[in-house]
């Protein structure tokens, strides 16, 4: 049966959590992960790893940022210590953690959390050579383009279902400098950015880096029957920059569509849930449409 990841809640909600029946967490690392509503020290990671192996849920630590050479070292010793961990693997982004990982003879679970690289077979079928052998593919292929790969790859392969889609990332920062050049505060790390040929708003924030996020939330609901018949491994649905309780609804549709997916009417029924605990912000992304750059609009 495929499977449901969400990221890791906040410790008071966890308990909540564990009672849903999806299957495991994405947990974000202070200082070392980005895009989590809930980063985790490596102090209180033992804590959360006990709680969650009582629900018998998979844990899957991630890397899902690039990292500067002088903070390599760190990187090492952090993954040293994480690897020893009863989870059940590694998430990464940037080939160093992946090169870090083998180094150290890692024989668990490697997830590969592409952001915007995982778009074909050739490269899955290349990673796998190094060790890989689960994939998050991209948020901006369709739905035909997931499951072609899925179809052509022998590997676990898994899409991301809902949520505010990350569509760039920035090592610089963008915000401050900004509003430095204008002669302003910044008085917060979010803000909102309209593109007015598109009549269409992102979100920007400011953390590590600066990242740029749909307004629109993701709600690939009524494609997750089809991606069931067509063998997805899982489905990864993201909680950032969503309130807790709505989250909570979003996940109980998903698992419970999982359990019955021929019900027409009760798809119809469970996208309704999921729009309305999302406020009716919702698309779905490039799960029916290809991703088209008009750069002549820009000129």
């Amino acid at each position: 049966m495929s499977k449901i990841y969400i990221p890791l809640p906040k410790k008071e909600n966890i308990r909540l959590y564990l009672d849903h029946s999806f299957d495991g967490f994405l947990i974000g690392i202070k200082g070392f992960s980005y895009g989590f509503n809930n980063l985790v020290s490596l102090g209180d990671l033992s804590n959360y790893i006990n709680i969650i192996k009582e629900s018998n849920k998979d844990i899957f630590i991630t890397f899902n940022r690039l990292y500067y050479n002088n903070e390599i070292d760190e990187l090492k010793e952090l993954i040293s210590s994480i690897i020893k961990l009863d989870i059940t693997g590694i998430c990464f982004s940037d080939i160093g953690v992946l090169n870090i990982l083998n180094d150290l003879g890692f024989d668990k679970e490697i997830l590969w959390y592409s952001n915007h690289l995982g778009t074909n077979s050739k490269t899955i079928e290349f990673l796998n050579k190094r060790n890989v052998n689960q994939f998050l593919l991209s948020n901006e292929i369709t739905l035909d383009e997931i499951i072609k790969i899925k179809n052509n790859s022998n590997q676990m392969i898994g899409c991301t279902l809902y949520g505010h889609l990350n569509m760039a990332t920035s090592s610089r920062k963008l915000l401050s400098n900004y509003f430095e050049f204008i002669g302003k505060e910044k008085e917060k790390d979010t803000y909102l950015m309209k593109d007015k040929l598109k009549n269409e708003e992102y979100i920007i924030t400011e953390s590590l880096n600066t990242d740029f996020y749909t307004k629109r939330v993701l709600n690939g609901i009524k494609f997750y029957p089809e991606l069931l018949e067509n063998n997805i491994d899982f489905i990864f649905l993201d909680d950032y920059m969503i309130e807790n309780n709505n989250f909570y609804n979003v996940v109980e549709a998903f698992s419970s569509l999982r359990n019955n997916p021929n019900d027409k009417k009760f798809i119809k029924s469970l996208e309704k849930v999921v729009d309305t605990n999302t406020y009716e912000d919702t698309y779905y992304g490039f799960l029916e449409k290809k991703t088209v750059y008009k750069v002549e609009d820009y000129e």
